[in-house]
């Protein structure tokens, strides 16, 4: 009886026949786990030796993807994009004219601000060209944008309020490793209050560095990292750029554009061009520009 179970068994096994059975790989099952799962679930080989902190590579950056609208494949117009520094009151007389020169005072901001309201002026940010250009925005008759470099604390105690106040908006481009490590530059919390609030939180980079001055990794990792570090503070994709000092060349701007959809340089200009969105001009605001100029920009 128990040779007559034992070969049953046997029987039962090898399939009543020569049928074989397969059974999968390690590779075949490592690579079945991962599509069951959409590739979602790490697959954890027991005994491998873990990464430590240091050694992960960097969470990927947020997308935003730009689908300009039919007719709009040539968009063009006028579009003066101010640019500020300090908002601070300097004396004309200071032993420091760098800053003098590149300071407005609160002041004259608000006149600036007040001047936009009573004129029908539109700011915008760089979200809403996004908006425009996919057709889900108009564009205004008559708009601005005001960009503000560095992220200083002005920024937060001076601009944010006075925009605030006037229901206006602006857009910030930080130096990540300043933000939150300089008492002079913002810190994180500031600048998640100012997203929140609607304003455009942009990229000046990691260190400031001029980036034409770099090699390629480099560059790299000012644009990738300070646009991972900003997404991750304030919880929204970062569209736009700033470059340090202006300073660009070929490398750069191709660089930029895996990373961002618009880059502000220094040049002077007050046409948006779509067909040119890494290389978009400013207008320099020094502590001498009166509302006088904005007559001969806007009206």
């Amino acid at each position: 009886m128990k040779k007559i179970i034992l070969m049953s068994a046997l029987l039962i096994l090898v399939g009543c026949g020569t049928k074989q059975i397969d059974i999968p790989s390690f590779d075949e099952r490592v690579s079945e786990s991962q599509i069951n799962e959409s590739n979602e679930t790490e697959v954890v080989i027991e005994g491998a030796k873990k990464e430590d902190e240091t050694s992960k590579q960097p969470l990927e950056t947020q997308s935003a993807t730009l689908t300009v609208a039919p007719g709009m494949e040539n968009f063009e117009t006028y579009l003066p994009t101010l640019m500020f520094h300090y908002i601070e009151d300097v004396p004309a007389d200071s032993p420091d004219q760098m800053r003098y020169n590149l300071s407005f005072s609160p002041e004259q901001f608000e006149e600036f601000l007040i001047y936009f309201q009573e004129n029908n002026i539109e700011t915008l940010t760089f979200w809403d060209i996004k908006a425009i250009l996919e057709g889900e925005k108009p564009m205004p008759e008559k708009a601005v944008m005001l960009t503000f470099d560095d992220g200083h604390q002005d920024h937060y105690n001076e601009a944010f309020r006075l925009l605030e106040q006037y229901n206006m908006k602006g857009v910030f481009f930080i130096i990540t490793d300043k933000t939150g490590n300089d008492p002079v530059h913002l810190t994180w919390d500031q600048v998640r209050e100012m997203a929140a609030a609607g304003h455009e939180i942009g990229s000046h980079t990691v260190t400031h560095r001029e980036l034409n001055t770099l090699g390629v990794e480099d560059i790299q990792a000012e644009l990738k990292n300070s646009k991972q570090k900003i997404e991750e503070e304030i919880g929204q994709a970062v569209i736009s750029l700033c470059y340090p000092v202006g300073r660009y060349d070929e490398r750069v701007i191709e660089a930029s554009s895996e990373h961002y959809l618009f880059a502000r340089t220094t040049e002077s200009g007050k046409q948006f061009r779509i067909n040119d969105p890494y290389r978009l001009p400013t207008t320099r605001i020094f502590p001498t520009t009166g509302t006088g100029a904005l007559d001969s920009w806007l009206k």
